[in-house]
């Protein structure tokens, strides 16, 4: 029986994730449009709407980082693994963040990629690579993420010479420096930028490849809903950014897909609170006028509010 149902859960996830797929193909040449009448028409879209983000976003913005999010121009998420209707790995995904002229970047984009893998332990979820940002001046990672592009470097040199990766990178200066930065700076004061630093569980594509296979012949399991503390690894402790795969997640399922909606609401607020403004102001116009009459006309009835 338990077998059985275990069967119909697979069969109902891998249903989820081919409609996921199709949904890519069918809605990406209207997310495209939408982004051509925003670059042309809305100057200033993102800033708002990022101001609007949900909570799994909005925590992770430390008030540094609030300048250089005021010039984001352009988001774009792509599941560039996605190759047609009935194949690829649609939880890939690409961010693409474009950002205007600012006393902050060099760089007037940024890319991360992050590919959906699985271990042989049962574990499945994102990773990624370390991206670096040129900074004009302050480093608002304070140094954090240049040091997770050296160590990573560093990984794929030793890697690329046939040295044991996970004996040989510990006793680097790269390791030993990344490893004292991380452990003397607060998780909560980390910027956002510190998030294209995030790697998530060092999962090759090869070991990803081997456990898929595993899966399908019934000799692991990869559901990411189960309740047992199986296939559950420690991130590594060079990771710079452990919220990463959640904020990943959040930009492209959310917050990217829903940006009309944030915007949207944003305005309409603005607009209730100006017209409280408004009305506000002319009570207390009234208020003065009132205040300035005639002593011998007190008793005279109030004059009617206005709404504007």
């Amino acid at each position: 029986m338990y077998e059985k149902l275990a069967r119909i859960e697979k069969q109902l996830f891998d249903i989820e994730l081919d409609f996921l797929r199709r949904s890519y193909l069918a809605t990406r040449p209207q997310f495209l449009e939408r982004a051509e009448t925003i670059a042309a028409k809305i100057p200033g879209f993102w800033p708002v709407v990022v101001d609007e983000a949900p909570e799994e976003i909005d925590r992770r913005i430390q008030p540094r980082d609030v300048a250089v999010l005021s010039s984001l121009r352009a988001v774009d998420v792509e599941r560039f693994e996605v190759v047609d209707e009935g194949r690829g790995e649609p939880r890939s995904l690409k961010l693409t963040f474009t950002f205007e002229p600012n006393e902050w970047l060099e760089d007037e984009r940024l890319e991360k990629k992050f590919w959906w893998r699985a271990s042989g332990e049962g574990w499945s979820g994102l990773v990624s690579e370390p991206v670096g940002i040129r900074w004009k001046d302050r480093d608002l990672t304070e140094g954090l993420l240049g040091m997770a592009v050296r160590l990573w470097e560093k990984e794929r040199e030793l890697q690329a010479s046939g040295s044991a990766i996970s004996e040989d990178v510990k006793s680097t200066k790269e390791y030993k420096e990344l490893v004292e930065k991380i452990e003397r700076t607060p998780q909560d004061a980390i910027s956002l930028f510190a998030f294209f630093g995030f790697r998530g569980h060092h999962v090759s594509a090869e070991e990803s490849a081997a456990a898929a296979e595993k899966e399908k012949e019934g000799l692991l399991s990869l559901d990411p809903l189960k309740d047992s503390d199986e296939g559950i690894r420690q991130l590594p402790d060079t990771e710079i950014y452990p919220h990463g795969e959640e904020l990943a997640i959040a930009i492209a399922d959310d917050l990217y897909p829903g940006a009309t909606q944030y915007f949207t609401k944003a305005q309409e607020r603005d607009a209730a609170i100006s017209e409280e403004e408004l009305v506000s102001d002319s009570v207390s116009q009234d208020g003065d006028e009132e205040s300035d009459a005639p002593k011998d006309n007190v008793d005279a009835p109030p004059k009617k509010r206005k709404r504007l």
